[in-house]
């Protein structure tokens, strides 16, 4: 396969007062033509704001992406501008990220007014047109303001903007996270469907595991803006080499009445603060298989097997 994406050691610092949030920590990954990778991580983790990284919506305090083989942080004005065609992001929020002043069709054409698609007025109309009709939204929807819509509604809006520039790359951030379960899978397998008919490529962030599962090639898992680790789906989900992708995997709830919560391992311990993280491995002070290394040594993330890769000083047994 052919790669696409590569992130070299990301770094994201905000400064707040009395110190400096940790958002992203050295977090370096790729991604294939054609594939899905998948995020996950608990809320605050820095799933969102890698995402925005490798879109260069916000600068990294260091580190550098490479989209297509070239280097974003080497490119400035017209040059940048044409990049981006090719990178595009669903957001979370489906009521929050379509301007309420704006109808469909205004939406979704300012794309192409902004990088000046199409000919004319009507030309670009007829585009938008089409793009409605691929994420499954009527035409005489055209005039119509987000406010006249359902979530899911407002959320394949959200999509067609997103494939108006016909990009290779879209980051998907949470995009079914405020939906309904039922219209959640609609979405899904509108994004399955799109996927195979562009040669779409992903980017997929999501706090929901069995979403991810459905539709990620291969997953990544974040904790406290680092990476711990990355491994095809289901052997990810079959055998977790890192103690807290296991028990991310145990938060999971089961259809299962004679399941008790004995049997699932629980977390002990209080969350860590990414404005004072804690030395070593973030993840040790909650970790029952932690020792003293592991509260003094950051762990690489190494590659245990073929594809499949751990920060962890004690993996555990695949």
């Amino acid at each position: 396969m052919t790669e696409l994406l590569r992130a070299e050691h990301l770094v994201k610092e905000f400064p707040v007062r009395g110190g400096v949030v940790h958002a992203v920590s050295d977090v370096s990954f790729a991604v294939e033509k054609g594939e899905t990778l998948g995020l996950v991580g608990e809320s605050g983790c820095g799933k969102s704001t890698l995402g925005k990284l490798v879109l260069d919506l916000i600068p990294p305090t260091s580190g550098k992406v490479w989209f297509n083989g070239q280097d974003l942080s080497q490119l400035k004005g017209e040059a940048l501008r044409s990049l981006r065609r090719g990178m595009q992001m669903i957001f979370q929020d489906p009521y929050a990220s379509l301007d309420p002043r704006m109808s469909v069709g205004q939406i979704i054409m300012e794309p192409l007014n902004a990088h000046r698609i199409g000919n004319n007025r009507a030309e670009r109309k007829a585009l938008v047109c089409e793009l409605m009709a691929q994420v499954g939204l009527r035409p005489e929807f055209y005039s119509r303001y987000p406010h006249q819509f359902s979530g899911g509604q407002r959320q394949r809006i959200g999509i067609a903007r997103a494939l108006a520039l016909n990009p290779e790359l879209i980051i998907c951030d949470e995009p079914v996270s405020a939906l309904d379960v039922s219209i959640q899978a609609q979405i899904l397998n509108l994004l399955g469907d799109l996927q195979r008919q562009r040669a779409l490529t992903y980017l997929f962030i999501s706090h929901d595991l069995n979403v991810v599962r459905y539709l990620s090639d291969r997953v990544m898992v974040m904790f406290l803006g680092q990476l711990c680790e990355l491994s095809p789906t289901e052997a990810l989900y079959a055998a977790p080499r890192h103690p807290y992708t296991r028990f991310l995997l145990e938060s999971v709830p089961q259809p299962d009445p004679t399941r008790r919560d004995e049997q699932r391992a629980i977390l002990t311990g209080e969350v860590s603060s990414p404005v004072n993280p804690p030395s070593g491995c973030r993840f040790h002070l909650r970790c029952p298989f932690a020792d003293a290394r592991c509260g003094s040594e950051k762990p690489e993330l190494i590659e245990l097997e073929p594809g499949r890769f751990c920060a962890c000083h004690h993996p555990m047994k695949g």
